[in-house]
């Protein structure tokens, strides 16, 4: 008797064992053969809900620097309260620095899973969940729930492991390859830009000019670094929308009619427009759209005022503003630092965001090398920066960099 029992013990391991194997090898076989990243997922979690007789299964992809959830993709019940938790809550349940698999033994009584639905949570008992790397800023979380109280064999651990563990590798490999992509995609673009506008000696350099601007004033303020480069990007791309313009136009912007400055004033709408289409650059339209908005709800297109208009639109306005007050248009005299620092001083708090406008004034004091082709003495930097220094600003940058990017 004892003999037969052994036996049958040794058949179930065997098969279980069989079982691991054989989804682990099909996930394996479907990355190496390159297929979809959804796919994969969905394959990885299909076969963690059926192998482990799971009631169902969730991987979720997350951005922590953009502090949302990127993606999920599940398998059997929707147990919608965890699949309709936000990141906060995710995290709280499964810390991403978590050594181990976290184990809630009853989430009917756990005050961290919402109850969204009072027939489903009470559905599920077991949850075991993992964090997962993948490739910085994005992460995996991984989770199984049962519908009875449910422990782990050191077999099915190891398995949902290997499982979490291959579909990060099928993210990492097809986020590498879409950062190489769009990498390409970006430069293509810039650089379609940059040579739309050269065909116009009245704005040539000017959009580089203001993206090298826009960059350090960024800094400045203390932003991030990516939030830096997308400012930088957003800088070269701000004037796309002109590239429609005549140049009989451009070549005349101090002395147009007013049907000529509401064609004009139509520009950041259409750069808006060129670039929607570009989900890589989804970030950048904000800032395109709405770097002609003021502070006190004059500007273009739509007339937004003060918090409204988004804060790396106010930092381009301020450094677009500034780069065509000292390098001039036809028909625009250029002036000199100590008279863009009073149209700057005067303006903020009306036209411009006075933190951007401080920020800028600072940034190119330090970086005088910003200004390419504006080349000005250290004694007339410093009295652009003295002129402006007693303006309100600088004092606030800590709220001001607290809103929404």
């Amino acid at each position: 008797m004892a003999d037969t029992m052994a036996m049958t013990r040794g058949r179930t391991m065997i098969f279980g064992y069989h079982q691991y194997f054989k989804a682990f090898a099909d996930v394996s076989k479907a990355i190496h053969s390159g297929l979809e990243t959804q796919e994969i997922l969905e394959r990885i979690v299909t076969s963690i809900t059926a192998v482990m007789a799971a009631k169902g299964c969730i991987y979720w992809i997350v951005n922590r620097e953009a502090g949302c959830i990127e993606h999920k993709v599940s398998s059997g019940f929707d147990y919608r309260s965890l699949s309709g938790v936000d990141l906060a809550t995710l995290e709280a349940l499964f810390p991403a620095d978590a050594d181990s698999m976290v184990f809630i033994a009853d989430a009917r009584c756990d005050e961290r899973l919402p109850d969204l639905e009072r027939l489903g949570k009470r559905r599920v008992v077991s949850i075991i969940g993992m964090p997962v790397a993948i490739v910085p800023p994005y992460g995996g979380i991984l989770a199984v729930y049962f519908g009875v109280n449910r422990d782990l064999s050191r077999p099915e651990v190891e398995f949902l492991r290997a499982l979490g563990e291959q579909g990060a590798i099928a993210l990492h490999k097809a986020l590498r390859y879409d950062e190489r992509l769009l990498d390409t995609f970006r430069q293509t673009v810039e650089g379609l830009a940059l040579a739309l506008e050269a065909k116009h000696p009245e704005t040539h350099g000017h959009s580089l000019n203001v993206a090298r601007l826009a960059r350090i004033t960024a800094r400045k303020m203390g932003l991030t670094e990516k939030q830096a480069h997308s400012l930088y990007q957003a800088g070269l791309l701000h004037d796309i929308g002109k590239i429609g313009t005549g140049r009989e136009i451009l070549g005349r912007l101090g002395r147009l009619s007013a049907g000529e400055m509401d064609l004009i004033r139509m520009h950041p709408v259409v750069g808006a427009n060129i670039l929607r289409p570009l989900a890589f650059l989804a970030e950048l339209i904000p800032m395109v759209r709405h770097h002609h908005e003021h502070i006190d709800g004059s500007g273009y297109p739509d007339g937004l005022k003060g918090e409204a208009i988004p804060p790396g639109a106010r930092i381009l306005a301020v450094c677009d503003a500034f780069e065509t007050m000292i390098a001039g248009r036809a028909g625009i005299r250029p002036i000199g630092l100590e008279d863009a620092a009073v149209q700057l001083k005067n303006s903020a708090g009306s036209r411009f965001d006075p933190q951007a406008a401080t920020a800028l004034v600072a940034a190119v004091r330090e970086n005088p090398d910003a200004m390419q082709g504006h080349m000005r003495s250290d004694a007339e930097l410093a009295r652009f920066e003295m002129l402006f220094r007693d303006h309100r600003g600088l004092d606030s940058l800590a709220a001001w960099c607290s809103t929404s990017f």
